[in-house]
């Protein structure tokens, strides 16, 4: 048979921060693959000939029973009936690879659900299936449905240019019993790009012990309207248990929409990074964190024009999670940009959300920022809020505290702060709404947060600013004594430099600039990389699945690596000297912080 050098493999693109902590190791150099033979497929073959170019194989299962690591499988364009189960496995640097011929489209179809599936993995290693399509594994009463299953023990599967349509799951990873680990799927698209046809249920399905995986560069369109139709679905069943989720996963640089529900879901989830995607036009929220997910950093994506069928859905919204990194995002064009509810040690900075007041059903939620009770240990910093909410609705354009008219009393939220942000022309009555509460049908009088600051914000209307405070509503300077908040905050004009084209830059006249607070200070002089600061709750290490923040200490810009929330230390990663009371804070050039986010768009 015919010998050849295949490419190199790259196994990872992303550095996962805590690599040694999981056993997964990002900076992996590419691996050679070794020699390996060709076998060829043809729908005009036989399963009588030898597999060679002229004397091609008829099934693509004949050849799975046949191949040793290394060696290529060619399929020629056409379509094959048949459910593919590879029965041999690849070793590391000698992958498996089932890949199309390159004469044309190359379907695998499982017509209509009479098939399970159309390639199943199971327990195999070392597998990559390149430019194929994988359709109609749609039946509802048998399992796996999926036109792409990898399931129990499977291990290092590269899938890449595959389209899946038609199926029940588009391709789903699936570890019930034995963990699946190092999945890659990239570049693949889970619809058909003629006729926008995609799957009935999730585009990609990440189902409980998936370990150490990734989602890169893929289309994810068209969930059909069935109920919990998905983009990419990360999680348990219902309710489950966090002990059985998916681990360490990587989705980057996907474009996520038309979905009959969430773009991107989290359940039970632990170590997520989610990275540069594109989320819009899904018919609920774009980016859903949800129970028992733990140390998720989302991070650079544009979350936009969701909501598109569902009442109160957002550009994101994080709801019963712990350890949850909101930074860098665009949240626009949603009915909410960001919902925090339910949530532990959730960190916002770096964000633009802006003119959240579209969406499916009634408008009154519309609004830059909902966070209700039972939130503790949140920080929101440096962020820019322009023109959310529509003209007439009840909705602030930044809530905090809850709104809800059942008679219970809520538990209280706990440490929340809110510094240095931009919330300007706010389309809705309020521009702020804090802390009220209902209890029997009457507002609560009183604080239903503790240890909660507001200050060094700017807060602009081209209207008479209009606040709520526990209930009673107020004008600015009379809010101010109600309150005690925001006590440095200012109520000037930004001067964007131009914000119909969504440049939310400052203009060098802005009264903004260098007006914000100082986040932390040292505690005490010394050197070193570990150093005692006094709040260390705005700042992030990444929470072990992407990069920690970036902060001047002292004037020196250092990585922050680790951090101890109940000492108040943060881990650098160099080693630097300070003084007593240097500043801490997110990177600035002047004496002190400019206020709201820190790029433009």
């Amino acid at each position: 048979m015919k010998k050849n050098i295949s490419f190199f493999l790259l196994i990872s693109v992303v550095t996962f921060i805590g690599s040694s902590l999981f056993g997964f190791n990002p900076k992996r150099m590419p691996l050679p693959i070794d020699e390996g033979g060709f076998f060829y497929i043809s729908t005009n073959g036989s399963d009588a000939n030898p597999g060679t170019e002229t004397q091609p194989f008829r099934t693509i299962n004949r050849a799975t029973r046949v191949v040793m690591p290394g060696d290529t499988v060619l399929i020629r364009a056409g379509i094959y009936y048949e459910d593919v189960k590879p029965s041999t496995s690849g070793l590391p640097g000698k992958y498996i690879t089932y890949k199309a011929y390159g004469d044309g489209e190359v379907i695998i179809d499982a017509q209509k659900g009479k098939r399970a599936g159309c390639i199943e993995i199971n327990n195999q290693s070392y597998l990559k299936f390149v430019g194929l399509t994988v359709r109609g594994a749609n039946s509802y009463s048998t399992w796996p449905r999926a036109g792409i299953s990898i399931t129990d023990g499977a291990k290092n599967i590269i899938l890449d240019n595959i389209t899946a349509y038609g199926n029940y799951f588009g391709v789903m990873a699936y570890g019930k019993n034995t963990p699946v680990s190092f999945i890659t799927i990239k570049n693949s698209r889970t619809f058909n790009p003629s006729t926008k046809a995609g799957n009935t249920h999730y585009g990609i399905f990440f189902y409980k012990k998936v370990y150490d995986s990734s989602i890169i560069n893929n289309h994810v369109a068209y969930a059909l309207p069935e109920a919990q139709s998905y983009g990419i679905e990360i999680g348990t069943e219902y309710p489950g248990k966090q002990a059985n989720g998916p681990r360490r996963i990587l989705i980057t640089g996907n474009e996520v929409d038309h979905n009959e529900s969430q773009g991107i879901h989290t359940w039970n989830a632990v170590g997520v990074l989610i990275s540069s995607n594109s989320l819009h036009d899904n018919g609920a929220t774009g980016i859903q964190i949800e129970d028992g997910s733990e140390n998720i950093v989302i991070e650079n994506n544009v979350s936009e024009n969701n909501a598109q069928k569902y009442e109160y859905e957002t550009g994101t919204w994080i709801h019963r999670s712990k350890n949850v990194l909101v930074r860098g995002n665009i949240l626009r064009s949603n009915k909410i940009g960001l919902n925090i509810t339910s949530s532990q040690r959730v960190i916002v900075h770096d964000n633009y959300v802006y003119l959240n007041n579209r969406g499916a059903e009634s408008l009154v939620n519309a609004a830059g920022l909902i966070v209700d009770n039972s939130v503790f240990n949140l920080s929101i910093t440096q962020n820019t809020f322009y023109k959310n909410g529509v003209s007439g609705m009840a909705r602030g354009g930044v809530n905090f505290g809850s709104d809800d008219k059942s008679g219970k009393l809520l538990p209280l939220c706990n440490h929340i702060r809110f510094i240095n942000n931009i919330v300007s022309e706010t389309a809705n009555n309020w521009d702020l709404v804090f802390f009220y509460q209902y209890q029997n049908g009457h507002n609560l009088v009183q604080d239903s947060c503790s240890d909660f600051v507001s200050d060094y914000n700017d807060f602009f209307n081209i209207r008479d600013l209009l606040l709520s405070w526990n209930g009673h509503d107020f004008a600015w300077l009379p809010y101010l004594t109600a309150s005690r908040q925001d006590a440095h905050s200012l109520t000037q004009d930004p001067l964007f430099v131009n914000p119909a084209k969504y440049d939310f830059h400052l203009q060098p006249n802005s009264p903004l600039i260098a007006r914000g607070m100082i986040l932390a200070r040292t505690i005490g002089a010394g050197d070193g990389n570990i150093v005692n600061i006094t709040d260390a709750g705005y700042f992030s290490d990444g929470f072990g699945i992407g990069d920690g923040d970036t902060v001047v200490v002292g004037g020196t810009e250092v990585r922050i690596v680790a951090i101890d929330y109940i000492k108040n230390t943060i881990t650098i990663d160099h080693t630097i000297t300070w003084n007593t009371n240097d500043a801490v804070s997110f990177p600035f050039s002047n004496a002190a912080p400019d206020i709201g986010a820190g790029k433009s768009n």
